[in-house]
């Protein structure tokens, strides 16, 4: 269970806020459930029975409960909390989820898996006939994300394992929807029999970083497991909850996830850009650095006017410049900032940004920087 120190937790913050702002252009509510759940609820929902070695398990007030290792039931039971619709679907919730998974030891790996960790999740609840439109648009934000991060998508889509809930007939069903959806995405992928959730086939998303290495990140997946376990229906245009032949409209479940986990997906950004992160998410953007004491407080202005225009921005004023500048190059701070007499007395700043070497004026750095970062946000 990771500790975030500050500039991990600036970078984990960052992409929060990114993947809040892409949902809410895409008309997503975010929602919370809750932390522990009773055990009825995981009983209801399959874990129990197909889960449970993987579930931290409690007891509160005499009752056995545990803490949830996935969102989906939680979000269920939101949509079940009233009656629905069909004018309310697609109905597509989201959450920054805290799940708990009981992995053995040998299993850990760091960020790259753990027993604590938070998933960007989401979860449709869509009438039959809109599950291709938002297949579709859930692949497309997946090229979205991982193409702003310079990262190659591709992807397998894994289908029904030997232990599963549901008849053949919905497997087969779900199978061919994920399908027909990869194929208008004109998404290449293979096809890996057994290795889907035990509720529902999915499209494993895999990315290639800038060295070549894959990692499989994020997940389509297709249910129609859980809105039969839970009951969830929705009012069609005729008024009735039920069809002709008496049987309840049921919302198609997609349970959608981009980065996977916060932590696993910062681990791979680490090792894809060399800890070299771009300015909008690099813990800190521009380092000034003053030649002299006597510069030191214009080197808090410079600074602070960033920080004021949302560029973060730090201070180095004490010691031998050259070995702040190499210090700051360890770190990997994308910008460095040097004032010395001259650049003070003209009101700018040497930029140093890889091998370039500039003189702007302090205005202009301000609003270049603050450009950069807004427009990659």
């Amino acid at each position: 269970m990771a500790c975030w120190h500050p500039a991990g937790l600036l970078i984990l913050r960052e992409l929060e806020r990114y993947i809040r702002e892409l949902l809410d252009r895409s008309g997503y509510m975010e929602v919370r459930a809750p932390l522990v759940c009773d055990a009825a609820l995981w009983e209801r929902s399959g874990h129990l029975a197909k889960f449970a070695d993987k579930m931290f398990h409690l007891e509160v007030d005499g009752r056995a409960a545990a803490l949830r290792p996935m969102n989906c039931p939680g979000h269920c039971d939101l949509y079940a909390h009233r009656p629905r619709s069909y004018r309310e679907l697609p109905l597509r919730i989201a959450e920054q989820g805290h799940v708990h998974r009981a992995e053995q030891s040998g299993e850990l790996n760091g960020l790259l898996r753990a027993r604590s960790f938070v998933i960007d999740d989401a979860h449709l609840f869509c009438a039959p006939d809109q599950v291709d439109a938002e297949l579709s648009a859930c692949l497309a934000m997946a090229g979205e994300v991982y193409g702003r991060f310079g990262l190659e998508l591709s992807a397998e889509l894994s289908l029904r394992p030997e232990q599963r809930l549901g008849s053949d007939a919905l497997w087969d069903r779900a199978e061919q929807g994920l399908r027909v959806a990869l194929d208008a995405a004109q998404l290449g992928y293979v096809e890996r029999p057994g290795e889907g959730a035990f509720y529902g086939p999915k499209v494993d998303l895999h990315i290639r970083d800038a060295l070549g290495r894959a990692w499989q990140m994020g997940s389509v997946q297709l249910d129609y497991q859980l809105p039969e376990r839970f009951d969830l229906r929705y009012v069609a245009a005729n008024g009735s909850e039920r069809d002709s032949d008496g049987r309840p409209h049921r919302p198609v479940m997609i349970h959608r996830a981009l980065f996977g986990s916060f932590e696993r997906f910062v681990a791979i950004l680490i090792e894809h850009y060399d800890g070299r992160f771009p300015l909008w998410l690099a813990p800190e953007a521009v380092r000034v650095l003053a030649v002299s004491d006597a510069q030191a407080a214009f080197a808090g202005e410079v600074a602070e006017r960033l920080r004021a225009a949302g560029v973060r921005a730090g201070v180095d004023a004490a010691g031998p410049l050259g070995g702040r500048i190499r210090a700051a190059h360890a770190l990997r701070v994308p910008v460095i900032a040097v004032v010395g007499a001259r650049e003070q007395d003209a009101g700018q700043v040497m930029l140093r940004r890889g091998d370039s070497r500039r003189l702007v004026a302090v205005d202009a750095t301000v609003g270049e920087l603050a450009d950069e970062v807004a427009e990659r946000r």
